[in-house]
């Protein structure tokens, strides 16, 4: 097809460089398919397996070394080298402010285009920390995204972000991998609460991390449409990782077998990754 996408959420990963503690320390993730998720692999493999044009592509922090993350943007500007793509990096959302600023500093490249800190299950509360607020709204004047990747169905935690989103108007906040979903029907009250927030988009993307059926997928997208319009949801594809179900080729399949409309498709697999990651 000659549909061409955007991925705004793609993880390379440089086992032999980087540390990945998550990933091939003493306890990596229990997934499926774990060694082709590990397996390196180049943009212009990933470009040839794809059923449509991937024309640019978002990078999101994959653990290269937490305690250097510059490390990883120097090597994605090698690995990454003629190919146009953005990065979010790794900071700790609720370090004290002088030290987070000063980990800011250290990241800055022209790819960057905010940080990732994730904060699921218990570390959710951080998110709640009194240092949060104070560093988000130093990203929000920088100009910087945060992604944030945390249970929304966490109703406590859902509400302290909608009321940064209010604090911090400028603020923009990305929502990875549709917020996990465990009840759908817990997940679409937080989605209706945090739609209200014009400063929050959210990725269609994660779909391995659930067993939800094709059917119940159609009906996450309409709800989404519904509460956040169809300018704030991107389709990503969370590859390597979502190798747990479907190879890449197939994700992106499926992702345009849910939209009733090309409009739909060419506004969530393109152009709204490409605005909100500035994407020339």
């Amino acid at each position: 097809m000659s549909d061409k996408i955007i991925d705004p959420h793609i993880h390379f990963f440089n086992l032999n460089e980087g540390q990945y503690i998550w990933l091939q320390g003493e306890h990596p993730p229990a997934w499926p398919n774990l060694t082709q998720i590990k397996a390196p692999v180049s943009v212009e493999q990933l470009q040839s397996a794809c059923s449509f044009e991937l024309e640019a592509l978002v990078h999101i922090e994959a653990g290269f070394d937490n305690q250097a993350p510059i490390k990883e943007l120097n090597w994605l500007a090698t690995h990454l080298k003629d190919f146009a793509y953005k990065a979010i990096s790794y900071s700790q959302i609720d370090a004290p402010n002088s030290q987070f600023i000063n980990a800011m500093t250290e990241l800055r490249q022209p790819t960057l285009v905010g940080i990732r800190d994730i904060t699921e299950g218990d570390d959710a509360t951080r998110l709640c920390a009194p240092n949060s607020l104070e560093n988000l709204a130093y990203l929000a004047a920088e100009n910087l995204l945060f992604e944030t990747q945390f249970e929304i169905e966490n109703h406590a935690v859902t509400e302290q972000l909608i009321t940064y989103c209010h604090a911090l108007p400028s603020l923009r906040v990305v929502i990875n991998h549709l917020g996990f979903i465990k009840n759908p029907e817990h997940w679409l009250k937080a989605i209706t609460k945090l739609s209200r927030c014009n400063n929050i988009a959210i990725k269609f993307s994660g779909l391995e991390f659930s067993s939800l059926s094709k059917d119940t997928h159609r009906w996450l997208l309409k709800n989404l449409l519904n509460h956040f319009g169809e300018q704030r949801i991107m389709f990503a594809s969370n590859f390597p990782v979502c190798q747990i179900e479907v190879d890449y080729s197939s994700c992106w399949l499926h992702y345009f077998s849910l939209c009733d409309t090309h409009h739909i498709w060419q506004q969530l697999s393109n152009k709204n990754s490409r605005y909100i990651y500035q994407i020339s």
